[in-house]
């Protein structure tokens, strides 16, 4: 399960084997072809850009999740493998022109979270029947998301050392999330109880997103300043499902519950903040090289992202269920820093830093609540990336390698309990409200990329004096 990227983070993800060794802090100063995220002015400056062959990225990410089901329940998982990474190319143009395009297919975010967790005891959750009852409990929270751009950018270098670009992105977001619950309970007279929770919701929508940016080198500074707008809705829907059962003996004087609902086709509005970005590179020595960037994201109030229709509990019409789902944005400023160092022709040394703040409002409500509202977020922690690595040149390609590390920890809030109503409050399975989840991740990079055929066989050609 991956919590990266998601919705709520805007640096979590990295493109371009060297930027991603920067940790991103490149506005002002990226050299390979993550120029069309960063800043896609750059690439009427880039000399010589690299198409990009391959570019593999594996992870290794561990969870553990305190009091995930109570004091006693502790939870932890790992897995380790390939993910996704930057898939991006330039379209050649004419010889001596000052137009400059490229291509990209990325993943702005990715967010797949999932905690699964059952357990059986003796405890006495039903007051008016004497002694323990046995009850078996299952939980199955899910949140799944990713967010593809398919795009391109276009870059005019009005001078030698200044240029201006564009990036326009198609966004396809896929997003569901939910939660089940299953209880049973066996009494000493034999009966069984049963309580059964799920609500769920998808949404699947597409987005238009555009970066502009400007590039301006002097002799030992690339500066660079971008202007990211809000994502614009092209088309998009949502679904909701809602089901809930409850089973008491009937000597217990509990109602039985029986309710659900299917709705689809649910008008959406998604939002995402107007940022504005600012980087510089800094050459120290001819190839020692101290990058900045820093980014700003703008608030964007609450909001709801869909409202479903009220429905009846069919086993007792005089009640109404309601549920809306709701987002918003803080302001936040993310910086970062990174240097790369030139050993000699062939070993270049790369390390970052940056931070990476979480944009939730303080207005959160957990999905996993059953209360009629929920915020669409996952993980609310701030995080800190540290990256390192190596650039290895040889003659007709380049070779990175190197590793990047994040972490980060949040409030989990636990699912609640049956909803048994007296006065004791018992309840099936112990809670504290609250747990911790923690999160480490580590990345690990092997990329590939070569020059431009045409400009490396004229390297060639200069080489043997044709």
């Amino acid at each position: 399960m991956n919590v990266y990227g998601q919705n709520h983070h805007f640096w979590t993800m990295n493109y371009g084997s060297e930027s991603m060794l920067l940790n991103g802090s490149v506005i002002g100063s990226v050299e390979d072809l993550g120029a069309v995220y960063y800043n896609p002015a750059r690439l009427g400056l880039i000399k010589n850009p690299a198409f990009v062959i391959s570019a593999d990225v594996y992870e290794l990410n561990n969870y553990k999740i305190e009091d995930a089901i109570g004091t006693r329940a502790d939870l932890s998982k790992s897995n380790f493998g390939g993910v996704p990474s930057l898939a991006a190319g330039t379209i050649k143009g004419k010889e001596g022109s000052k137009h400059s395009f490229a291509y990209a297919i990325l993943l702005r975010s990715n967010s797949d979270f999932g905690l699964s967790y059952n357990n059986e005891n003796e405890r006495d959750i039903i007051p008016s029947i004497p002694g323990d009852e046995l009850v078996e409990g299952e939980v199955e929270l899910q949140n799944n998301s990713k967010d593809h751009w398919f795009g391109g950018s276009w870059a005019y270098a009005v001078k030698d050392n200044f240029s201006v670009g564009a990036s326009f992105f198609v966004s396809k977001l896929n997003s569901n999330k939910g939660n089940i619950y299953n209880i049973r309970a066996l009494d000493s007279n034999g009966d069984v109880s049963i309580y059964e929770y799920n609500r769920n919701y998808q949404i699947k929508s597409y987005g238009l997103v555009a970066k502009f940016g400007v590039a301006y080198s002097l002799d030992d500074w690339n500066l660079g300043l971008t202007v990211t707008t809000p994502r614009i809705k092209i088309t998009g829907k949502g679904t909701y499902n809602f089901q809930n059962y409850f089973s008491f003996p009937p000597e217990n004087e509990i109602n039985d519950i029986y309710a659900n609902s299917y709705q689809n086709d649910l008008d959406i509005n998604l939002k995402t903040p107007f940022a504005i970005g600012f980087g510089a590179g800094y050459n120290i020595s001819e190839k020692n090289i101290i990058h900045f960037s820093a980014e700003y994201s703008h608030r964007v109030r609450n909001f709801n992202v869909f409202t479903a229709e009220p429905h009846v509990m069919q086993s007792q019409p005089d009640s109404t269920i309601t549920f809306s789902l709701i987002d918003g944005y803080k302001s936040i400023l993310n910086l970062g820093i990174g240097g790369e160092w030139y050993l000699n022709e062939s070993v270049s040394l790369y390390a970052g830093v940056s931070s990476d703040f979480n944009s939730a409002p303080k207005e959160v409500y957990s999905f996993v609540s059953q209360m009629p509202i929920a915020s669409n977020m996952t993980f609310n922690a701030n995080y800190l990336h540290i990256a390192a690595g190596t650039l290895l040149t040889f003659k007709g390609a380049d070779f990175t390698l190197g590793a990047t590390h994040t972490g980060g920890k949040s409030n989990y809030a636990q699912p609640v309990s049956l909803p048994i109503q007296n006065n004791n409050n018992y309840d099936p399975i112990e809670t504290d409200d609250t747990g911790i989840v923690k999160w480490s991740r580590w990345q690990f990079i092997v990329s590939v990329s070569i020059p431009f055929f045409k400009d490396y066989v004229k390297k060639i050609e200069e080489k043997i004096g044709l």
